[in-house]
């Protein structure tokens, strides 16, 4: 029941809203299915992130959702694996607005959010933030992360 409302939900958003292709594969990247964000999404984002206008909605997506919070952790987690994800094969711009950003990332380091069942879903938040922020504050470690994704992409 909830997917057929999901899908058609992102069936009007490209029919009479006209949402973007790129924006609505960002927004389903960084949905709150409890699955991460599919490769061939990841690989479009990081394509269009090299699209000045594309890169514009994909970052606008991702730093909205990166402002949740509660029981939509999940947009704020999956955010930052789309962000993780584009400095290794996206445009380096990214980095830049990354470092522009630091201070929306850094308050990710204190996340909060227990759920239900009482697990801590915003460990996963912190940590994640925290190693987000380590990576663009070191050129040589960003630049190794380039060249093995690149190796990757090439095999």
């Amino acid at each position: 029941m909830k997917k057929a409302f999901r899908d058609i939900k992102r069936g009007v958003n490209k029919k009479v809203l006209k949402v973007p292709s790129i924006e609505q594969k960002v927004l389903d990247a960084t949905s709150n299915d409890p699955w991460g964000p599919h490769g061939t999404h990841l690989t479009d984002i990081a394509q269009a992130s090299r699209n000045y206008h594309e890169y514009q909605m994909i970052m606008s997506v991702v730093w909205k959702r990166l402002s949740d919070s509660g029981k939509n952790w999940r947009h704020v987690y999956k955010g930052l694996t789309v962000l993780e994800y584009l400095v290794a094969n996206g445009s380096e711009r990214v980095i830049e607005d990354i470092r522009e950003h630091a201070y929306q990332i850094e308050k990710l380091s204190s996340f909060q959010y227990i759920d239900a069942t009482g697990r801590d879903q915003g460990n996963n938040i912190r940590t994640k933030s925290q190693i987000l922020i380590a990576l663009v504050n070191d050129k040589d470690k960003i630049q190794e992360t380039r060249e093995k994704a690149a190796a990757s992409r090439d095999k």
